[in-house]
């Protein structure tokens, strides 16, 4: 890309779209303005990083660039847990919900769905409450103001998740302030299955995974078995960039609205005000659509994302015509520069480059080595894990109610936690 102003503008190639009715279409980077030397040193930087991904797909105008997987994921391999990537899908399926009128719109108050339910901490705040603050966590409940959504793991351990978070009391009024809290996706779960009459796995498999050529997911739910709208989707990453395939042509699929173009525009605009935003998720030049990430500023300006923990994510850029999926395992959030993807972005031409033969065999050489089990390597552990090895060690309180900890070694290769 050569200006600010790429994800703005038209796409580079002038080319019909390219529907995955099977599979997604490979081409050469070349022909879709990609340099095949360039994703090589791509590549080659994640090895030398350390950067624990475990694939990388790279789609332009509906091909193929680039289809990478680190030992010991495959491409046909299992479906991958995509963690809080789900928000964004739970965010598609509520639009397909209010487009199909199964609910009536986002203004639609929260507590109307549960009128058989007694509620805890009631009071005028919490009546406001509409399924547009749970999509953009402007809910005002007291979640998601501390690291590590103490809330999350306390609604783990309760025997009913949805009431739980009924049960939340208020921060303040909803629409005031931006915390994200995974409870209010779960809450838009509970939405759809009472006003489908479905759960929302099989509310996706009927009118979204089914339609997109989806065939394996798992997804489990609580308790009372509602889906977990938050998080702990497992897909193939090659069926994650159909989602956003489908958003990149504004809900329409193979020459059917699946979803319609204003919620997709809708739902990718900024709705959480930037102002009063607290949480550390949310950066300078960041907002918050209906569970979407959206860049405002700097030359991204314009792509959005979903975003899970380990390094999940799935980015569009509209005026590019590219959509990248992410997977991986590590500790945090991985930001898009600090995947070295940015840069690569940046470095696309406007213009379908010179065939580079050479180049496109020393890639496709680079991806079958990264993909390959790498030779054994003999550890040795150090001295201090015989000393702890069997030992109980008492922690002190936390919220996950751990009392104890022990470590066990058992020779060189394996080692259990208790």
């Amino acid at each position: 890309m050569k200006n600010s102003d790429r994800t703005h503008g038209k796409s580079t190639s002038n080319a019909t779209t390219t529907w995955p009715a099977k599979k997604w279409q490979t081409s050469p980077p070349e022909s879709q303005g990609m340099d095949s030397e360039s994703l090589l040193e791509l590549l080659s930087y994640y090895r030398e990083s350390k950067l624990n991904i475990h694939s990388m797909l790279i789609i332009r105008n509906g091909n193929i660039g680039l289809d990478a997987c680190f030992y010991p994921f495959t491409p046909d391999g299992t479906v991958h847990d995509l963690a809080s990537v789900t928000k964004s899908i739970t965010s598609v399926l509520i639009g397909i919900a209010i487009d199909q009128g199964f609910i009536e719109s986002v203004e639609q108050p929260l507590l109307s769905y549960f009128p058989e339910r007694t509620i805890a901490n009631l009071d005028a705040n919490k009546e406001k409450i509409t399924i547009e603050n749970l999509l953009t966590m402007t809910s005002g409940f007291i979640c998601g103001y501390q690291p590590g959504e103490k809330e999350h793991s306390e609604m783990f351990t309760s025997e009913d998740w949805v009431q739980f978070v009924l049960d939340l009391p208020m921060a303040r009024g909803p629409g005031q302030e931006y915390a994200y809290c995974s409870g209010n996706s779960h809450l838009l779960s509970a939405i759809l299955t009472k006003a489908s009459g479905m759960s929302m796995l099989d509310f996706a498999q009927k009118h979204l995974f089914a339609p997109l050529g989806i065939n394996e997911v798992i997804w489990p739910a609580d308790p009372q078995g509602i889906t977990r709208g938050w998080g702990d989707i497992h897909l193939h990453p090659h069926d994650l960039a159909k989602i956003g395939y489908l958003y990149l042509n504004k809900g329409l699929w193979q020459g059917k609205q699946l979803l319609s173009a204003a919620w997709v525009e809708k739902s990718t605009q900024a709705q959480a005000d930037r102002a009063i935003k607290t949480n550390t998720f949310i950066r300078p030049g960041r907002d918050y659509g209906y569970a979407w990430h959206l860049v405002s500023e700097g030359p991204f300006s314009g792509m959005y994302y979903a975003a899970g923990r380990g390094g999940q994510s799935l980015h569009v850029l509209p005026g590019a015509n590219i959509v990248t999926v992410i997977t991986g395992g590590e500790n945090e959030l991985l930001e898009f520069d600090r995947a070295g993807i940015g840069e690569f972005i940046l470095s696309i031409s406007d213009q379908a480059l010179p065939k580079n033969t050479e180049g496109n065999e020393n890639l496709q050489q680079k991806t079958e080595v990264i993909t390959a089990a790498p030779s054994p390597v003999q550890k040795v552990l150090p001295e201090i894990a015989q000393i702890i090895s069997g030992k109980k060690f008492l922690l002190d309180e936390n919220f996950l109610n751990f009392k104890t900890i022990s470590l066990s070694f058992k020779g060189q290769e394996e080692a259990e936690v208790r």
